[in-house]
């Protein structure tokens, strides 16, 4: 009786050790199944479903690789060749980036690109600021005022060039006129190396200025009235208001403005060309305009692509310059 029992408990447990060992075995092939590849035909499947994502987003990519990355590209590969006109002669390494920096115009000319950007930014900020401060005061011509502020960004960079070169001319300009018949003195305005960076600077401010307004405007709309309406009744007069509310809640919009208006100025190229051509004695010639003239009137594409990276490498140290200092802590 004792060996019947013990052969009926035998056979249970061999049957539930084939169980167990049943069960352990069918993950392991679950998870083979789940780590096949999809078979042919359902990768075709997903490509025919998102057919028409694909149609939308391809043509874009490919604008972008070719309008944007592609010359990226080439002008690399231009810089480290010797040209002549638009044909590559022989390659010659950074002889080229070497050649520009031990040309002394070219320093100049980074040196007048940073009085040109520097000096424009100092003005229009605060022109800005206060342009929107006075617009977003309520006024029953607000609308006339807003129009007319924005009138010099609606003209193009050539005609404003033209329009004050017309001006400001020593033969028949309405303020070299006026000029004359107050003091006496007949001025030429665009001989003057210091005056025509001056000139330029007050005419790249008063076409850009527009710009700067309407994002100052839209941060001074923002600003809740109740701040200002606590800090009257705490005592705070218009200038401690603007100090301590105004300027703290716009600092973000303050920054990006410069960003956007830096990047623009130092780059530059049609204002500075139709305006001054960069004279009088090249002081108003930028590394910009030095690209144009070196690339498409000496037609040396070599130089003309070195120096327009160095540009590129200026811009993006402009760059992260601003946007590191965008994003510290605020006081």
């Amino acid at each position: 009786m004792d060996a019947v029992l013990d052969r009926d408990h035998d056979s249970r447990m061999a049957h539930d050790a084939s169980l167990a060992g049943h069960s352990r075995s069918e993950p392991r092939t679950n998870r083979a199944s789940s780590t096949a590849p999809l078979p042919p035909g359902r990768i075709t499947a997903a490509l025919r479903a998102h057919w028409l994502t694909v149609l939308f987003i391809g043509p874009a990519i490919v604008l972008v690789v070719l309008v944007s990355i592609y010359p990226v590209f080439d002008a690399i590969a231009l810089s480290l060749y010797a040209t002549k006109y638009a044909e590559k002669v022989r390659f010659v390494g950074l002889q080229n980036y070497v050649e520009l920096l031990r040309d002394p115009t070219i320093w100049k000319a980074g040196a007048n690109s940073l009085v040109y950007t520097l000096g424009s930014l100092f003005v229009v900020i605060p022109f800005s600021l206060a342009v929107a401060l006075l617009l977003n005061r309520p006024s029953r011509i607000q609308g006339i005022l807003r129009t007319i502020a924005i009138l010099p960004w609606v003209i193009s960079q050539t005609i404003t060039a033209l329009l004050w070169g017309w001006l400001l001319s020593a033969d028949f300009g309405p303020v070299t006129y006026g000029i004359d018949a107050l003091t006496g003195v007949r001025v030429a305005i665009l001989a003057s190396p210091v005056w025509a960076m001056v000139a330029l600077i007050w005419i790249n401010v008063w076409s850009s200025y527009p710009q700067a307004t309407l994002l100052l405007l839209a941060a001074l709309q923002t600003i809740p009235r109740e701040l200002y309406e606590a800090a009257h009744i705490d005592g705070a007069g218009s200038t401690a208001s603007f100090r301590h509310i105004t300027l703290p809640l716009i600092r973000s919009t303050l920054l990006v403005i410069v960003i956007q208006l830096t990047l623009l100025y130092f780059n530059m190229v049609t204002l500075v060309y139709v305006f001054t051509g960069g004279g009088p004695l090249s002081s108003t010639e930028t590394l910009a305009l030095r690209v144009l003239k070196t690339s498409f009137e000496n037609w040396n594409l070599g130089h003309g692509a070195a120096l327009g990276l160095i540009i590129t490498l200026i811009n993006l140290l402009f760059s992260l310059l601003y946007i590191r200092t965008l994003r510290s802590p605020k006081p």
